[in-house]
């Protein structure tokens, strides 16, 4: 198939890296707001969280969704990934909008920031924890 990035006999090793990497992603963004939190208090911490969770869920939705596809279809396409990849980055920056208009007297900038830094740097992360051998 022209185009095809994965196929069906990858669906075990697929999901358990896209599991690991979506796990991980989590994992750091809760252990920062937990380090946060004695140092800028509640707002710090949810600040965090709000940052870290723009970026994993729309991560988290991509990687159902793409592997929805793999599985019912069989491969992913590049057409595939890049009409993912936009939508997540669509559904980043309006999280991003709104956390910030909804808790705007609240966020603490620096955390918010730290939130998505994080997420974005757990997937680097991921590589070296999915690697094998």
């Amino acid at each position: 198939m022209s185009g095809a990035v994965a196929g069906r006999g990858t669906d075990a090793g697929w999901w358990s890296v896209v599991g690991k990497t979506i796990a991980l992603q989590w994992a750091v963004i809760l252990i920062l707001a937990a380090a946060a939190w004695p140092l800028s208090g509640i707002a710090g911490a949810v600040s965090l969280v709000l940052g870290g969770a723009a970026v994993a869920f729309p991560n988290t939705l991509l990687a159902l969704w793409l592997t929805i596809r793999v599985q019912r279809v069989g491969s992913l396409t590049t057409a595939a990934l890049l009409f993912g990849e936009l939508l997540k980055l669509g559904l980043t920056l309006a999280l991003l909008a709104l956390f910030v208009a909804k808790f705007r007297h609240t966020v603490v900038w620096l955390a918010l920031i730290i939130g998505v830094v994080g997420a974005l740097k757990a997937q680097w992360l991921a590589l070296w924890v999915t690697r094998k051998g």
